[in-house]
């Protein structure tokens, strides 16, 4: 069965665009960074996912935005699973999602429970008293501190798409400095 035209024109329009964004992709450490931060600030919500008995666990959660060194801080119940799971197996991986500006940010690295007060007090969030009344002081609360050990970045908007187009992320990793590098 031949292509109909409409088929035609939308391959043709597909190659003129792959060719337009992989002239304009970027895809250094700068652009990687500064399109993950901008992707993580802009949405409420990412997925959480930990490793249990060889099965991935995901799930939705509110993260506080990004530190400097983009560990990110989630508030969460003591008695979860996550938490339980975490205490095992500190592996996690955060995926923040954009659809209205084709951008995502996954992260991966290890994950800290924290139950230090004066930190809980530092990071709760006023809305958060509809989860736990007693507020950051209250016994089933606690932080969980990620910490990134790799980020990967599809970014259409910001043209953080490398080659081949379409067929990877854009990929940076801490090295034993601190410092983050091409991966």
């Amino acid at each position: 069965m031949a292509p109909s035209l409409r088929d035609h024109l939308l391959a043709s329009l597909a190659l003129l665009y792959r060719r337009w964004a992989t002239a304009r992709a970027r895809d250094g450490v700068g652009a990687v960074l500064r399109a993950a931060r901008s992707t993580m600030r802009r949405k409420r919500y990412c997925l959480l996912a930990t490793v249990a008995d060889g099965v991935a666990h995901a799930r939705v959660l509110e993260p506080l935005p990004p530190d400097d060194d983009f560990s990110v801080w989630l508030g969460t119940s003591g008695g979860s699973r996550k938490v339980e799971q975490l205490r095992k197996n500190p592996a996690a991986t955060l995926a923040y999602e954009d659809d209205a500006r084709a951008a995502c940010a996954v992260l991966v690295g290890r994950a800290e429970i924290v139950e230090d007060a004066a930190e809980r007090r530092r990071r709760f969030k006023p809305f958060w008293r509809a989860f736990w009344p007693e507020g950051p002081e209250g016994g089933d609360f606690v932080l969980v501190r990620f910490r990134p050990e790799r980020i990967e970045v599809w970014d259409a908007r910001r043209h953080v798409t490398p080659a081949p187009f379409g067929k990877r992320s854009a990929m940076v990793a801490r090295g034993p400095d601190g410092a983050w590098r091409a991966a």
